[in-house]
């Protein structure tokens, strides 16, 4: 196995713990590069002598890379006069690269990306730790919360409740929900599938949900031009009847839901079930005290025609009414957008809001929040696409005026060489063990740095992935035998052992700098970029340090240490190692990225991606470093 190699290492601790897509060469990042409070912190511990290259200067002033070009912002003269104090006047050339990949010594953050202000309580989750359907036992929530896990995620089937007009039957809801909410977890339901009898047309059916696998390599996916009827993705009937029996759409106390607005009637029904001090907190033996639901997700993926055959002027009114009806239920009820795949219609969210701005009761919509709190994105199997995501719904929100509360609630790179994985090592949108653990280290790190509050894997064991054939192998465990699909050991993948320490080491934890290097020098470029750079600080002060090689060249860096010792985990296993500086320098030879299993934004083709050359879906090994309480 590769890994990188810190020097000099004492004795093992042992086990343990823009809406751009445009041109490669012009991307969007969430700052312009200036100081901020975070690394003006750092550098109180750091040398009083710093050595920036020139190159770091002229990115000081225009930099492509942070904005677009008519709005680029200039440093401001008091950071040139705060530069030029700390520097002492002196300006000292960085140690010269040695080939490719030679060692680069980074004393100060100045040309690193300025961390952005991040939500109180960053948190993590797993999609499917149980469900209705598949209940889990008591091992299955005790590996959940040993991965350090405090979120769940799965669907509530409306066509699984209402088994006929105005008939529900809630019991497989009830016991699997009470069992997830007195085992500790927090739930996110997501409210979804119109019952057949609803639906105008389609094959009745019910609609699985995330690991998009098959449907983003389009080889088992309905697409605009060839669609898939399917009653459970169709708008429902009565979906534009007006939400209220005084025929508004106005809340009001001790207002009555329509029932002739079926999504009104079901989602208001769900939400007053399952709130804390709902009825099933009323009529569910064993229901914990105080306990609930309050994050619901209006649908999964409308952005793809597999799940939602409506119009963007559909899906709005949807969010609408959901918003309203569960808000009469549950005034502290939490709305999610539902979450976007983005690959097939990636202007849905666009599409919506704009619908939404010419909303016939503006005062409501606003009053509402545009109706949703939250924005989730789902990425899978390329570790940049989960910033690329995130920065391109950033900026929709922003050109409509908005800032909401971003989540990633599902992400994950299913593996070729495990059981029930194909064993082709060219197999699309796969990898290896050791690099799924490494783009769950990735993604998390892309996904935190632009602010997403919760980070969700897609998920805990394998289940059944896209289908019993489709050797879909997501989990962080291999199934347990028993199983519906794919029986095996329940064994844990790499992965496991890395979704645990950026659970234990970023929940909770603020951005200070990003940095992207090659040879040396900065290097911003999206197809040339060598080692990519994160820093975070814990809640409890110690900074965690995140590096990898983004090309498939392996890197020698240096680090100043801002503690007497530092502690270096390997994202495979959770082994702890004490490095201590040299002269207080770290150095860090960091491996190649190895996976080219899936399309990227500088390897946008199927033969680019062969030539195995230049940008990795998933970065080399990270350096997983700890330094400070």
């Amino acid at each position: 196995m590769r890994s990188w190699v810190a020097s000099p290492v004492s004795s093992p601790m042992g086990a343990g713990a823009s809406s751009h897509y445009g041109s490669p060469h012009r991307l969007s990042h969430p700052t312009a590069p200036e100081l901020s409070q975070s690394c003006l912190k750092e550098q109180e511990t750091m040398r009083r002598r710093f050595t920036v290259r020139r190159s770091a200067f002229r990115l000081l002033n225009t930099d492509p890379f942070s904005s677009p070009p008519d709005c680029r912002r200039r440093a401001p003269p008091w950071l040139w006069s705060l530069l030029l104090l700390l520097l002492g006047g002196s300006m000292l050339p960085l140690p010269t690269a040695h080939g490719q990949g030679g060692p680069f010594r980074v004393y100060l953050p100045l040309v690193a990306r300025q961390g952005p202000e991040m939500p109180p309580g960053v948190d993590f989750g797993l999609v499917f730790i149980t469900s209705a359907e598949y209940p889990a036992d008591a091992a299955r929530f005790d590996r959940a919360r040993s991965a350090g896990a405090r979120w769940d995620r799965w669907p509530l089937y409306w066509s699984g409740v209402e088994t006929s007009p105005g008939q529900f039957q809630w019991n497989h809801v009830d016991s699997a929900l009470r069992d997830a909410l007195a085992q500790g977890f927090e739930v996110s339901l997501i409210l979804m599938g119109t019952p057949s009898f609803y639906a105008a047309g389609g094959v009745p059916t019910r609609l699985p949900i995330g690991g998009s696998l098959l449907r983003q390599s389009r080889r088992d996916a309905p697409t605009p031009e060839a669609p898939i009827a399917i009653a459970a993705a169709n708008p429902p009937a009565g979906l534009y009847a007006p939400i209220f029996t005084d025929g508004t759409d106005r809340p009001g106390p001790g207002k009555t839901i329509n029932p002739e607005n079926r999504w009104a009637a079901f989602v208001y029904q769900a939400v007053a079930r399952y709130r804390p001090g709902g009825l099933a907190s009323q009529q569910v033996p064993g229901w914990p005290s105080g306990r609930g639901v309050r994050a619901w997700e209006i649908w999964n993926e409308p952005d793809l025609t597999f799940f939602w055959n409506g119009t963007a002027a559909d899906y709005a009114r949807l969010l609408k009414v959901a918003a309203i009806a569960a808000r009469q239920a549950d005034p502290q009820a939490r709305i999610l957008f539902g979450g976007l795949a983005i690959f097939e219609k990636p202007n849905w969210l666009q599409e919506v809001l704009a619908v939404l701005r010419n909303d016939p009761t503006p005062d409501l919509r606003d009053a509402f929040g545009w109706y949703f709190d939250i924005l989730p994105i789902h990425s899978y199997s390329y570790a940049w696409q989960t910033f690329r995501y995130l920065n391109q719904a950033k900026a929709t929100l922003r050109d409509f005026g908005l800032s909401k509360e971003l989540w990633v609630n599902e992400s994950g790179l299913p593996v070729w060489d495990d059981y029930p994985g194909p064993g082709d090592p060219n197999s699309g949108y796969r990898g290896t063990r050791e690099e799924q653990a490494a783009y769950v280290v990735q993604s998390a790190a892309y996904a935190l740095w632009l602010g997403a509050r919760v980070v969700f894997h897609f998920m805990l064991h394998d289940d059944c992935g896209n289908g019993p054939n489709a050797q879909d192998a997501f989990g962080l465990h291999r199934n347990p035998d028993p199983a519906p699909c794919y029986p095996s050991d329940a064994g844990a993948r790499p992965a496991a052992a890395a979704y645990r320490l950026v659970a234990a080491h970023l929940r909770g934890a603020t951005p200070l700098w990003r940095l992207r290097t090659t040879n040396g020098q900065i290097d911003w470029g999206a197809c040339t970029g060598q080692v990519e750079w994160f820093a975070f600080r814990r809640p409890d002060g110690a900074r965690v340090l995140l590096a990898w090689a983004r090309l498939n060249v392996s890197a020698t860096i240096t680090v100043t240490a801002i503690a007497p010792q530092g502690i270096v985990y390997d994202i495979r296993s959770g082994a702890a190692t004490i490095v201590r500086p040299v002269n207080g320098i770290y150095t860090f030879s960091l491996p190649p990225a190895t996976n080219y299993n899936t399309p990227t934004l500088c390897n946008p083709t199927w033969e680019q991606v062969r030539q195995k050359q230049g940008e990795a879906a998933v970065g080399g090994l990270p350096l997983f470093l700890v330094e400070g309480p």
